[in-house]
């Protein structure tokens, strides 16, 4: 029973995973990069568990190259994606004192929205409704493009959900630009930025200071929360501090726990890809 094990225990772990990414893919939007993903992390599995059944080079009679190649390989991947995983779940996420201080403006971040399939962006929207009715003087910047399969530009679908819901229109604002998170973190700022000036000429709204040289508004000495799913606030905090916002606040909203593993990985790429395009600032 035990050799049995031993010869199909990645193969076991290899069909689990093909299963799972079936299972996402009906209840999510799910790319054809992370198809590929996780694809290449079952295959690896057979592989891996090849090389363990046949280890040996037959007339060399010691470990063949592609014993050792897979070998390596495989362990690197996975320790990348342990060491990422870890890294983003363990990073530490600050939230505001709300003894002592409101928040200003609340940036909620997008996801996909296809039909029987929006999860994410609901317990999203759920959240920001929920801090909407408790923070009355507060806005609400929603941003998200259309994407390619979807029916409409997300910060739309978002704004008519939290509207339907009671929650004043005039207390948001729009950004239906963004494609990827540097960009609704970018235009979302450039929003709030404009919002501060026009409501300090109407109401004196918050008189802290402007930078000197460019006349705009530093935005560090407002209280932003950042809302997203968990394994999103990562990536979104250190693309904050890039930008220069040094006290980010993170706005955590649950994710059901049979998508993590697969949300979870899929940040591990954008981490990566964030970190090559210098995106991020530790």
């Amino acid at each position: 029973m035990i050799k049995f094990v031993k010869k199909t225990i990645f193969i076991f772990f290899a069909i689990v995973i093909f299963l799972y990414i079936i299972f996402c893919d009906t209840v999510m939007s799910i790319s054809l990069t992370m198809n590929l993903c996780f694809g290449t992390i079952a295959i690896m599995l057979l592989l891996v568990q090849y090389v363990i059944n046949y280890p040996i080079d037959e007339k060399k009679r010691e470990p063949s190259f592609f014993y050792i190649f897979i070998k390596v390989s495989a362990s690197m991947l996975f320790a990348g994606i342990l060491l990422l995983t870890f890294f983003n779940a363990l990073y530490p996420k600050r939230s505001i004192n709300e003894k002592d201080q409101k928040y200003d403006y609340i940036i909620v971040f997008g996801a996909g929205i296809v039909e029987g399939k929006n999860q994410i962006i609901n317990s999203r929207l759920e959240t920001a409704v929920e801090y909407a009715k408790k923070y009355k003087n507060c806005k609400f910047v929603l941003t998200g493009a259309k994407g390619e399969k979807e029916p409409m530009e997300e910060a739309i679908y978002m704004r008519n959900y939290m509207v339907e819901r009671g929650i004043d229109d005039a207390s948001i604002l729009v950004d239906t630009f963004s494609v990827n998170t540097y960009e609704n973190i970018q235009n979302s700022l450039e929003l709030i930025n404009k919002d501060v000036k026009r409501r300090n000429r109407r109401e004196n709204f918050i008189p802290r200071p402007f930078k000197s040289k460019s006349g705009s508004f530093d935005l560090d000495f407002l209280n932003i929360g950042f809302m997203s799913s968990e394994f999103h606030l990562t990536r979104i905090n250190l693309i904050a501090r890039a930008f220069g916002i040094r006290r980010p606040y993170d706005i955590l909203c649950k994710t059901e726990f049979l998508y993590k593993p697969y949300l979870y990985i899929r940040e591990d790429l954008s981490l990566i890809k964030a970190l090559v395009l210098n995106q991020m600032k530790f």
